[in-house]
């Protein structure tokens, strides 16, 4: 598939030498990433499906726990951070994140909300060694979670982290290669492109659960000369069992299998001092996560980045010369990623239940969250379209009526995604409204949108067509067959339809006789179906409608 420049994902570019600003290196006082990976549940055909949480529970107990919502619990009150997160929507988001039924409801299976999390809670941390030889730096993991979406097979991984009081250059460092599922290819040294050198998810008391393998690169490349399909680096496969890859394991009932680009889309909050300690340069390396490079080089040419401000930057609160008596925040968008960066000394920074970070967390979460969501949405529907043709065999009859089968169902799909999920305003708050226009004109939501649309309905159409031309071929064939008896019927009628007097006849003779015209008028029948258009052609050159 051909992508426009919108929605072309930005192609790596190798961090150049040297840090931001040597001796000066900015700190960044608070960092916090949550990288998403949306992931498409396969099935097998002609068996009956089970929801995808009940085999993530019977195939892992304990290693998942659905979060249940505070909403309708009576014995625990609602955060406040909750209760911002939810007016921020319009109505029909709220019911498509939280359901339209108090938790009673819910227990008993009405009104539960399309959107179900799971999360793990035995990882705790994870070591990032970003270069060879470099020291290590280990995060702290705030969350784990699983998003399932009713009637999707779709599940999206969330995965946050954090760590404060790091350089800036780290920080790029970070948001540049953490979240990669794999390697895109290895320097003449044997180091994994574009990944850290070693990733290592740890347990409770520090002790390593699992680790990357990007360097493997002998496995990568015999996985994909074997499945043709690219091999998920052990950490991440780790972090998703009981899910497995569907090339590597296509017996298993919980199988995945890779929508998008191998790098996981991510936002990122970065709380400083002062944003006056960063250049131009800088927040262009920020808005694309091209990771660091010199303070003076931009990542791009001038040429694709003179309209950066208009593009990628939300600037309603922020101030540039630093010297306003309050927080600044800019917000920087490109698709893939979407970033928030604060300075300033405000805790309301920092404040998980009414400042920034709480937002971050939760509303522009979900706002980052619903856009990918979308878009992943649309991928699949569009992977199953071509997969429903690419086994089309146009002259087997069984293989037309699955395709038929097969289209109608996607249609139907279609539909259920377009009237439950699908929705182009999200919020009436300025600030949610425009950064969702922002994040989907850059993923290019609307456009995948009518490019399915008009295929989808393009292929019914076209089966539609189809079965009005077989109906107008079976009409013409019965017409014929209809001529036909109307002469025989005529005649017979002017004859008293007593051609043969054996009414008194032994009834051996009435079954001979009736077994042999009835013999007789089938063998007419069968030969009239069969010269049917050549006798349709004939008879329009009689009418004088012929060419």
């Amino acid at each position: 598939m051909t992508l426009d420049s919108q929605t072309a994902p930005i192609l790596d570019e190798a961090p150049q030498s040297g840090s931001c600003s040597g001796t000066s290196q900015p700190v960044v006082q608070h960092f916090r990433q949550i990288v998403l990976w949306p992931l498409q549940i396969m099935h097998d055909q002609g068996v009956k499906r089970i929801k995808p949480e009940r085999l993530l529970q019977s195939l892992a107990p304990g290693l998942w726990e659905r979060v249940e919502d505070e909403f309708g619990n009576k014995d625990e009150p609602l955060h406040e951070r909750h209760y911002r997160e939810f007016v921020s929507f319009l109505p029909h988001v709220q019911r498509f994140l939280y359901g339209d039924a108090n938790q009673t409801a819910v227990r008993e299976g009405n009104g539960d909300a399309p959107l179900r999390i799971y999360r793990r809670r035995d990882v705790r941390a994870v070591r990032l060694i970003l270069h060879p030889g470099a020291a290590p730096i280990t995060c702290n993991i705030a969350h784990i979670d699983l998003h399932f979406f009713h009637d999707v097979d779709a599940v999206v991984l969330a995965c946050e982290i954090e760590i404060s009081n790091i350089g800036l250059s780290i920080a790029k460092e970070i948001m540049y290669r953490f979240g990669r599922a794999y390697p895109p290819g290895w320097s003449a040294q044997g180091e994994p492109l574009h990944c850290p050198a070693k990733v290592e998810w740890l347990g409770p008391d520090n002790t390593p659960l699992a680790a990357s393998d990007y360097g493997d690169s002998y496995g990568y490349l015999s996985f994909v000369g074997e499945h043709r399909s690219p091999r998920i680096s052990q950490h991440w496969e780790f972090l998703l069992a009981p899910f497995v890859s569907h090339a590597a394991h296509p017996e298993s009932p919980l199988r995945f299998r890779q929508i998008e680009y191998y790098r996981m889309p991510a936002m990122t909050y970065l709380v400083m001092e002062n944003l006056a300690q960063l250049g131009r340069p800088d927040f262009m390396r920020l808005a694309f996560a091209t990771g660091p490079g010199a303070k003076d080089k931009t990542p791009y040419s001038q040429q694709i980045l003179q309209d950066f401000e208009t593009r990628h930057c939300y600037d309603r609160f922020f101030h540039p010369t630093g010297a306003h008596d309050v927080s600044s925040t800019r917000f920087l968008t490109c698709g893939h990623a979407f970033t928030i960066v604060s300075g300033g000394n405000d805790p309301w920074l920092l404040d998980n239940e009414r400042g920034m970070l709480g937002q971050f967390r939760h509303q522009y979460f979900l706002l980052f969250l619903i856009c990918h969501f979308h878009k992943a949405s649309m991928l699949m529907l569009k992977d199953r379209l071509v997969a429903t043709i690419t086994r089309l065999q146009a002259d087997n009859p069984k293989s037309v009526a699955n395709f038929r089968r097969e289209v109608y169902s996607l249609q139907e799909s279609f539909m259920r995604f377009t009237q439950r999920y699908w929705f182009t305003e999200v919020s009436d708050q300025v600030q949610a409204r425009d950064l969702f226009k922002m994040q989907i004109a850059h993923l290019g939501n609307d456009k995948v949108y009518r490019d399915l649309r008009t295929e989808l309905f393009d292929t019914v159409q076209y089966l539609d067509s189809d079965m009005l031309r077989r109906q107008s071929g079976s009409m013409h064939r019965l017409t014929t067959v209809t001529i036909l008896g109307l002469i025989g019927t005529t005649v017979t009628g002017f004859l008293g339809m007593n051609l043969i007097a054996e009414a008194e006849a032994p009834m051996t003779m009435k079954i001979i006789y009736f077994t042999l015209v009835s013999l007789g008028t089938i063998i007419l029948t069968l030969a009239t179906l069969g010269l049917s258009g050549k006798l349709t052609r004939f008879f329009d050159k009689l009418s004088g409608e012929g060419s």
